[in-house]
């Protein structure tokens, strides 16, 4: 049985009435079976309004539990409605996913040795100093290099004239920000919009004295939304305090580590870092077993040298062609696409910022 809270399924239920194909009883029957449910659908009443259908579809599967031990009903249909809806909608689905476990993620455990294979034959001696997997020992450099580079993100409200979502952002130059089109689609947000800088806590959870700015007026803004970037210059040129990330093109591998700073669910700033592996490189993506959620949208995919190597953007999954398991992948848009994309004028003034 999955018990989603009160929050998380009003959220749900909001997003799936929405979704013009659940707006039928033949389109909702044929969703389920496409999502392998096809045994369940008799013991759901499909008919009606969408939002009393979608009510009924998320309270029967989450009743019912798992499947396999993979899989859980209600997330083979989550799994499913994700290619019906936009990006936003599937940070969404894919924190569901994870935060209640519906489906298997992409780490999988090995198996446990016995405990005379653990054990081993070594003496105390040999044992008391040992590199265990691969070497994760760093400088303690690393972590204050990590927080030089964390000034520089952002956390962003973004707004129209009737609602509100969290992003996430970083400088790349004194006044300009880097973050999703989604996250700012256009420049109409930007009256709206707010970005604020230093949105932290210290080790004991007290809020850090924070600053705001706002879009320079009549200033620089361009997005892509096939690469899903924006960049946009903001007043009083910010990176003169918190500093800035250079977008230089930087290559990246399967099997490297990343790091992602971020405000997850627009919270105070958190980082990812360390057991966050690249499992994919390709086109213009890279993808990584990385912690984000909701509002991490726009944050620096960083290597191990604190340089930049994409910009934040989604999750999805991705189904094994041979062994059709499913795995969880977070996904970020490469620099050296985001680069090869700009204009002129925008590449010389990143040029100069980096140089």
């Amino acid at each position: 049985m999955v018990n989603l809270d009160m929050d998380d399924r009003l959220q749900l239920i909001t997003l799936l009435k929405d979704i013009p194909e659940l707006q039928t009883e033949r389109s909702r029957l044929q969703i389920l079976e496409s999502a392998g449910l096809r045994q369940l659908v008799p013991m759901m009443d499909l008919s009606g309004a969408t939002y009393l259908a979608a009510n009924e579809i998320v309270t029967y599967l989450s009743k019912y539990g798992r499947l396999t031990h993979e899989c859980s009903a209600l997330g083979l249909f989550l799994n499913t409605i994700k290619s019906f809806v936009g990006v936003q909608q599937q940070e969404l689905l894919d924190r569901l996913l994870t935060k209640y476990n519906l489906i298997t993620s992409i780490a999988v455990l090995p198996d446990i040795p016995n405990i005379s294979q653990w054990k081993g034959t070594e003496t105390t001696e040999d044992v008391l100093e040992k590199i265990i997997g691969e070497n994760t020992l760093r400088p303690i450099a690393f972590l204050e290099r990590g927080l030089e580079v964390a000034r520089s993100v952002a956390y962003i409200r973004a707004q129209c004239s009737w609602k509100s979502w969290p992003g996430t952002g970083f400088l790349v130059t004194k006044d300009l920000l880097l973050t999703n089109n989604h996250v700012l689609p256009s420049s109409n947000f930007l009256p709206y919009s707010i970005f604020r800088f230093n949105y932290q806590d210290d080790f004991w959870g007290r809020s850090q004295p924070s600053e705001e700015y706002h879009a320079k007026s009549g200033g620089l803004f361009h997005t892509n939304k096939e690469l899903d970037y924006t960049l946009v210059q903001l007043d009083q040129e910010p990176g003169q305090k918190w500093g800035y990330l250079p977008l230089l093109s930087k290559n990246i591998e399967i099997g490297e580590r990343v790091n992602i700073i971020q405000h997850p669910e627009g919270r105070a700033k958190e980082i990812s870092f360390q057991n966050n592996f690249v499992e994919f490189v390709g086109g213009n993506v890279v993808q990584y077993i990385t912690s984000t959620l909701q509002g991490s949208s726009g944050s620096p995919v960083l290597n191990d040298g604190w340089e930049v190597v994409a910009l934040h953007h989604a999750g999805r999954n991705i189904t094994d062609s041979t062994t059709q398991q499913i795995y969880i992948r977070n996904e970020g848009i490469l620099v050296e696409r985001i680069l090869a994309d700009l204009p002129l004028e925008i590449s010389e003034l990143l040029n100069l910022a980096a140089n």
